[in-house]
């Protein structure tokens, strides 16, 4: 196995790869504080020749990399004929794109492993000479870092302390993750949306719909009828359900006849082969395999609701309008969830909550169904012979969410 995915997957060796990061921040931070002195006070009304601007959020997560997607518009909004580029990561990329961004700078996970990867993006950064460089997480030492040592005439982001960290800093505290993005771009004076935002092309949309067409006609004389509730088996560390939870949803789920699909997460294969053997003689529910990240986006898009733990995917059905169901086991996770009308949030729930919440979910939008939803229909057919071909584990290990 490669060194990078036993970290991502291990939980030990993910918990020590994290102090050992944590502690190199910790040093770079402290002599970047020590050599350089604090930025001047500015506001967005006294910055002058505002031509490029770099907006930093290199962070591999899914989640984290969804929540700063509102940043883009409003900075487009703000400077309409700046050239904006953006840090990301080569995992995340993807999701940001559609957006109103003229270039994008990627770091890479192998850079873990080779430093001098990092020096050299370091280096492109400064050759470019932003005039604003726009730190989207308070949190992020790596963005801090990156902020400070790419040479933009001006800086921004949340403050921290009492120490001065930016040209302009902006409210840092807020009760939900999206509340820190609006306040982020409140100096700017223009609209921001308070949850993310993903654009799917028509193309993704077709792609997304043969996929269903499969998935569905696995039970269903009539694949036109593509109608499904979203499950999600995944999550990161504590904020993960047992085996034994999934499995009681799926025969709940098949003892109610809801059509459902079951989408399982990166670090979730050692659940693969259990999941499968329940499937088998369902009725009502597939297991989708792996897909790109954009493709399960657009997959994701049709879906009536998605349930899901605090995780990657609760992020990116708030950012395609979809109702979520959060399963939420620490109360961490109460700042991140979606928090709008048709969204619910169960605090570690029982199986028969959960399908309750689906059914007044479904007839909530009965009369308010989104544009790619009719009703759902219940009867079962015979299982189709055509089946997807079998999953393995290592096709979940190197999938992208």
């Amino acid at each position: 196995m490669h060194l990078l995915t036993l970290l991502r997957t291990n939980y030990y060796l993910k918990i020590m790869a994290r102090i050992l990061e944590k502690r190199m921040k910790q040093y770079l931070l402290g002599g970047i504080r020590y050599i350089l002195k604090a930025p001047a006070p500015e506001t967005i009304d006294s910055l002058v020749g505002i031509e490029k601007i770099l907006i930093i959020r290199p962070n591999f997560r899914m989640g984290n990399a969804l929540i700063s997607t509102p940043v883009i518009d409003a900075f487009r909004d703000r400077f309409p004929s700046a050239r904006i580029d953006y840090l990301a990561t080569d995992k995340t990329w993807p999701l940001l794109q559609q957006r109103p961004v003229d270039h994008f700078h990627l770091l890479s996970r192998a850079a873990i492993l080779r430093p001098w990867q990092c020096v050299t993006l370091l280096r492109r950064l400064r050759a470019q000479h932003y005039d604003l460089a726009v730190q989207v997480s308070g949190g992020s030492t790596s963005g801090f870092i990156v902020t400070r040592l790419i040479g933009a005439r001006y800086s921004m982001g949340s403050g921290k302390g009492h120490q001065r960290w930016y040209s302009i800093e902006t409210e840092g505290k807020s009760s939900h993750a999206y509340d820190g993005i609006v306040n982020l771009t409140r100096p700017l004076g223009v609209a921001c949306r308070n949850r993310p935002l993903l654009q799917i092309t028509e193309q993704e949309r077709y792609q997304a719909m043969k996929e269903i067409q499969q998935l569905v006609s696995l039970h269903r004389e009539d694949p036109s009828n593509t109608n499904f509730i979203a499950i999600f088996v995944g999550g990161h560390q504590n904020k993960r359900w047992p085996l034994a939870f999934w499995l009681m949803l799926i025969d709940a789920m098949e003892a109610r006849k809801i059509r459902y699909v079951v989408f399982l997460g990166p670090e979730e294969f050692r659940l693969l082969a259990p999941i499968q053997r329940r499937l088998l003689s369902s009725l009502y529910g597939s297991l989708c395999p792996p897909l790109p990240i954009r493709q399960f986006a657009a997959v994701l898009e049709r879906a009536r609701l998605l349930v899901t733990p605090d995780s990657g995917p609760m992020h990116l059905a708030a950012a395609l309008d979809v109702a979520t169901i959060s399963l939420v086991r620490q109360k961490k996770s109460l700042a991140f969830v979606p928090r709008e009308a048709y969204d619910t949030i169960l605090w570690r729930p029982e199986i028969r909550t959960v399908i309750e919440a689906i059914r007044a979910n479904l007839d909530g939008q009965s009369s308010t169904a989104p544009a790619h939803s009719v009703s759902l229909t219940n009867q079962p057919t015979q299982r189709a012979a055509a089946s997807i071909p079998p999953l393995h584990s290592a096709d979940y290990l190197h999938s992208s969410y």
